[in-house]
């Protein structure tokens, strides 16, 4: 049986930083640490956490909604979570209160993941400087705290607005805007350091949850890479911690 203990206010936070309307995960528990990758149409999403792992393998949790529900309920801090196998009961427990959910080897955010971690392999082995065929060009490090108040976006703009970025060389900043020229636009700029970029700017085009996203990204220095309409990967080190931002069709507005 898969088991494992962690502060309950740092694993709701953990699963809560994959994205949105995520519903089910599954993660994986080695020593010393737990760790997951979600993978989606728009985003992929590897990060771990340390707590105190008695056997590991892999959790499989296919009620997120429910399973936050009961953490922001209970008030002990001290959370404990058991599965037997793929399709076993999650047996959840938080002081004298506890959970069981129903489970299945069916995780809607793993589909994509298998193939995005080869492609990251991949471009991690080019020092990122590829992903899949195509050259990354831009590269640059920066304090995410910096790109923090783009989630204000949606109560500035309203919720109809898509997002580009902007790798400015020349500036030396890295700058995220939402809306469009008729009807607002919000700018965010975080300044880049240790640029290895041409002296011409990279811009992508993103959907509206990108604020979202960035705010998933751990506090402190991350490195950026990207290039003219591409992704955008964003690496934490220190952390493990990987993003992979799916661009949009870059338009002018």
């Amino acid at each position: 049986m898969v088991s494992f203990t962690i502060d309950k206010d740092n694993f709701n936070h953990f699963i809560g930083s994959f994205g949105k309307d995520l519903v089910d995960i599954a993660i994986d528990a080695n020593v010393g640490s737990i760790s997951a990758a979600v993978g989606k149409t728009t985003h992929y999403i590897y990060r771990k956490i340390d707590c105190g792992v008695e056997k590991g393998g892999k959790v499989y949790i296919t009620d997120i909604p429910k399973l936050k529900s009961f953490l922001s309920n209970v008030k002990s801090k001290d959370l404990e979570i058991n599965q037997e196998g793929k399709t076993g009961t999650l047996h959840v427990r938080c002081g004298k209160s506890s959970l069981q959910l129903p489970t299945s080897s069916h995780i809607e955010s793993q589909k994509r993941v298998s193939v995005m971690q080869k492609a990251i392999e991949q471009s991690r082995q080019s020092m990122w400087r590829m992903w899949f065929n195509s050259p990354l060009t831009h590269h640059a490090t920066l304090n995410s705290l910096e790109l923090k108040p783009a989630t204000g976006f949606k109560k500035v703009l309203g919720d109809k607005y898509s997002c580009k970025t902007e790798f400015d060389s020349d500036g030396s900043e890295f700058i995220v805007r939402g809306g469009k020229s008729a009807t607002g636009k919000m700018f965010v700029r975080a300044t880049l350091a240790q640029l290895e970029a041409p002296a011409t700017s990279a811009r992508s085009a993103f959907d509206k949850w990108l604020p979202d996203l960035l705010s998933n990204i751990p506090n402190g220095d991350v490195e950026i890479h990207t290039a003219n309409e591409s992704v955008l990967i964003v690496v934490q080190p220190s952390t493990d911690f990987i993003m992979i931002v799916i661009d949009q069709e870059y338009e002018e507005d």
